[in-house]
């Protein structure tokens, strides 16, 4: 027998050999009578992977949460048997330092967690990890904030998104995880939980090198802490940002990205699946995605109405604009409520509205019987607003109820927002109805169905206020808007000698709430010179400190400009000793803007800032006459 021959003897033994074992296998589990040839199933294999692992992920609890979901989901997945659960945080309400009030919501939540049948991997949330204290009861109550393990040849890597001051990992967290990753090549895939979806929040929290040194594996990411579901796609690896389980949320469905639910989890050989069960049913991993996110947008903005009352004796006249700024028909269906005062001259409606179009409703109203009525009960319509659905497919649709008071209104008109101005301004108003002609006076008085119609532009020299009344030609008149425009001397400039780049500032310790009196303050901690607005160069420590700072602000010409403040936590901007922008406050990040009219040159300059924990940002920019938005420059 030749060498050839015996190979090929070798390899039909050898298929022999595995086709037999796989059908004793099989065997061993499926037994049937049948003996025709041909065989009532199909011939594909039992998925029945020994290497396959099924397990669920529940997401947000708490941020508003509702009593009850969270437990009646773990009573859900009991009857799932996964093998285990993962969590994204959020699990207590947190957010305080009272040690007692912290031990109390997590007595409550283990409470809650007992009846689960499997083993509970927890991640710290924002509400579960927010300050020292927090930190302290976490780690004795369950050890380690950041951790691995691996289950099945899988690597699941547990980050703690609140490590440190802000929404970023730590330099010892980001070691421990890239060292781990690094003893970890071999491993069939990781999975990545944590609370933030740090990807989405830019490149300064240290997840970028997470994920670079992941560049050459298989990965999968789950977070929560947005309390709206959605699937992205990043360096060609899923990333889920999960939904609620029980977390506030308005629940406007799927498509929206609002929905309760348990993320359900099967190890394959190409990865994770993941199919999102709904408390009422099984919801696709890519039900809201980027494009449904523009479409739930012009959905939502599409149903916030502008309905306009005008009157004309007892009569009133109901015009409601609808607007669809999707690229896809929007579908509307309405039905009035019986009224025991009025009598519409319509009562449902129903029609669609093609893509980037706008439509208007025109109710006529008259009174029922000959009495005049002093007080009118309001219009109610029942509403539904969507886009057309494939069959079986979740629907992608709002619905509510809209209530009209009766009384004439001024509901859509936008007026030029600059309110001051030193020698003339161009003031523009428009409306969205059909139609509708803008009566006005400038003298004081209210306007009259035989007043001038508005123009496009007017302009004004003096201070003024304006009076408007939308009108129709038969006669039906809104209520009167009223808006002053006033004319003021900008601020006088300063000669300050031999000013210097930066801002003098003061610097204060203490557990402030709000933005404090300065004045009276003692004993800063320390003082000195600030070359730019960052207030973590300056504190002492991560949290509760105030910083007042000083100098002036130079703007290029004479002119009105628009201030831009933005902090975490409060602040406050004075220019030339006059409050410009109030952003205090308790607060994460957020921007406050105001108007101020200044001569050409320098302007003294005060903020006031305080910050309470998590995060410290402080920024400000201007824009005006010829200047585009900018950082401003200081000097003391």
């Amino acid at each position: 027998m030749s060498n050839f021959t015996k190979v090929i003897l070798f390899l039909f033994i050898l298929a022999f050999h595995i086709d037999t074992t796989h059908a004793q296998t099989e065997n061993k589990a499926f037994s049937h009578t049948v003996k025709t040839e041909k065989k009532p199933w199909t011939s594909k294999p039992f998925y029945n992977n020994p290497e396959n692992f099924q397990f669920a992920i529940v997401s947000d609890r708490t941020g508003g949460h509702r009593e009850g979901v969270f437990g009646d989901a773990l009573h859900k997945i009991n009857k799932l048997y996964p093998e285990f659960v993962m969590s994204v945080g959020d699990l207590i309400e947190g957010y305080t330092k009272d040690d007692s009030l912290i031990d109390e919501q997590w007595a409550e939540f283990d409470s809650i967690l007992d009846p689960l049948s499997t083993r509970f991997f927890y991640v710290a949330g924002n509400h579960d990890y927010s300050n020292a204290e927090m930190g302290v009861q976490w780690k004795e109550r369950y050890g380690k904030d950041y951790y691995h393990f691996i289950y099945k040849d899988v690597l699941f890597l547990i980050l703690n998104t609140n490590d440190g001051d802000g929404v970023l990992l730590g330099d010892d967290q980001i070691t421990f995880l890239k060292k781990t990753i690094s003893e970890n090549t071999d491993v069939r895939w990781t999975m990545i939980y944590m609370h933030h979806p740090l990807w989405a929040f830019g490149d300064m929290n240290g997840f970028d090198e997470i994920e670079a040194s992941m560049a050459d594996r298989k990965y999968t990411v789950f977070a929560g802490h947005t309390h709206r579901y959605m699937h992205h796609v990043k360096n060609d690896q899923n990333h889920y940002v999960l939904g609620t389980t029980g977390g506030g949320s308005k629940l406007r469905g799927p498509k929206f990205g609002e929905f309760d639910h348990v993320g359900w989890v099967t190890m394959t050989d190409e990865g994770p699946k993941l199919v999102n069960l709904s408390l009422s049913g099984i919801i696709d991993q890519d039900v809201s995605n980027p494009a449904t996110q523009i479409m739930a947008k012009a959905l939502i903005d599409a149903t916030n109405f502008k309905t306009l009352v005008l009157s004309k004796d007892e009569k009133r006249k109901i015009l409601m604009t609808l607007n669809n700024a999707s690229e896809d028909t929007i579908h509307f269906r309405g039905q009035l409520f019986h009224h025991h005062q009025i009598q519409p001259d319509i009562s449902k409606f129903q029609l669609s509205l093609p893509p980037q179009s706008q439509q208007q409703l025109v109710i006529a109203t008259k009174p029922i019987g000959d009495s005049e009525t002093s007080e009118w009960d309001p219009l109610e319509m029942q509403w539904e607003m969507g886009y057309d659905s494939a069959f079986m497919a979740p629907e992608f649709n709002l619905h509510g109820t809209e209530t009209i008071e009766l009384t004439p209104s001024t509901v859509g008109i936008e007026m030029t927002k600059e309110d001051i101005f030193i020698k003339e301004i161009q003031v523009e108003a428009s409306h969205p109805y059909q139609n509708i002609q803008a009566r006005y006076t400038t003298n004081g008085g209210n306007p009259e169905m035989g007043s001038s119609i508005l123009p496009e532009k007017l302009t004004l020299n003096n201070s003024t206020d304006i009076k408007i009344m939308l009108t129709d030609n038969e006669g039906y008149r809104s209520a009167t808007f009223d808006k002053k425009y006033e004319k003021i001397k900008p601020s006088a400039a300063v000669k300050p000698k031999r000013p210097k780049r930066g801002l003098s500032y003061t610097y204060y310790e203490g557990n402030f709430t709000s933005v404090p009196n300065f004045a009276t303050l003692s004993s800063p901690k320390k003082s000195g010179v600030a070359t730019e607005l960052d207030p973590d160069k300056i504190g002492e420590r991560l949290d509760h400190y105030a910083i007042q700072y000083k100098g002036y602000i130079e703007v290029p010409e004479t002119g009105i400009y628009t201030f831009y403040l933005k902090s975490d936590d409060g602040s406050k901007l004075y220019i030339d000793d006059e409050l410009v922008v109030d952003n205090d406050g308790s607060h994460n990040t957020s921007t406050k803007k105001g108007l101020k009219a200044l001569k050409k040159g320098m302007h003294t300059v005060r903020i006031d800032y305080f910050e309470d924990f998590l995060g410290e940002v402080l920024q400000l920019e201007y824009a005006g006459m010829g200047v585009e938005k900018s950082p401003a420059s200081f000097w003391h």
